[in-house]
């Protein structure tokens, strides 16, 4: 389950859940504070909760997610999503949504690059990216108003850390998880010893230079590296490579392709 896009009976947290999972140290160790929305009851009308809210944003190249957990981050209570369109809009859209709810931690995760470096001047920002309109977009500063406990990552560092912790919390002995994803873009989420990659940057696998699939001309979709002979990952296998290689007009027929169409044999490559 790569997002909560996917189908409601998936036995797998979805990735926007899991996304609160890096909240539960922040908010073991911070002092507990609760944003509250203007309707919300006030704390002396109402009897304390043992359980967090956790609040969570998803956001992808195609569409942002926000919702809330209830005590844990796969017992989604309420959600919402909202095409990405200009920063401005979609991340205002976000904190109106999360302005109206009471909650008490939030948990940002986007698509990259990303700063995820706390003290760093750019921290919360999408940085270098090849989404139009998105290059050096301050993304936390859009929930700066929210006075609670805060992390942020990529969307894909976010599911592999949750997926990390929920396979130690059922046995299994692991030093390092990777979590891929292949859709708007593409990515690899990387946790080895307990801890997400970062780096001086996040590993931006989906940039990478491989080798073309033979007889291939397919010149890419929207390619940021220059590979000299070899292709860049992403530009041939996010779904706007795929449909344009395909003829269509969007990323929206895809899931009408028939399974021997030469798309896929490409892509898997």
């Amino acid at each position: 389950c790569l997002s909560l896009r996917a189908a409601p009976h998936c036995p797998r947290l979805s990735k926007l859940s899991r996304a609160g999972r890096l909240l539960a140290a922040n908010l073991r160790q911070s002092t507990r504070s609760r944003h509250r929305s203007p309707r919300a009851v006030t704390a002396q009308n109402k009897p304390s909760r043992a359980m967090p809210i956790l609040a969570a944003v998803e956001g992808g190249g195609t569409t942002f997610v926000v919702a809330l957990a209830d005590g844990a981050p796969d017992n989604i209570i309420e959600r919402a999503s909202f095409p990405t369109t200009t920063p401005a809009e979609t991340l205002g859209k976000c904190a109106d949504w999360l302005r109206a709810r009471s909650f008490d931690a939030l948990g940002v995760a986007t698509f990259g690059p990303v700063d995820p470096t706390p003290g760093s001047k750019t921290y919360g920002f999408i940085t270098e990216t090849p989404k139009p309109g998105w290059r050096q977009a301050n993304v936390m500063a859009a929930f700066s108003e929210f006075a609670v406990p805060k992390a942020f990552d990529t969307d894909v560092n976010a599911p592999a850390l949750s997926e990390y912790r929920a396979m130690v919390a059922d046995g299994y002995d692991l030093g390092s998880v990777a979590y891929a994803t292949v859709g708007t873009g593409v990515g690899v989420g990387l946790v080895v010893n307990g801890k997400c990659v970062h780096g001086l940057l996040h590993p931006e696998a989906g940039h990478i230079c491989v080798p073309r699939f033979p007889g291939d001309s397919f010149e890419g979709h929207r390619p940021s590296l220059n590979c000299a002979g070899w292709v860049e990952a992403e530009a041939m296998t996010a779904s706007g490579a795929l449909a344009k290689r395909a003829g269509l007009d969007d990323s929206s027929g895809l899931k009408d392709l028939p399974d021997d169409h030469p798309v896929w044999d490409c892509a898997a490559h």
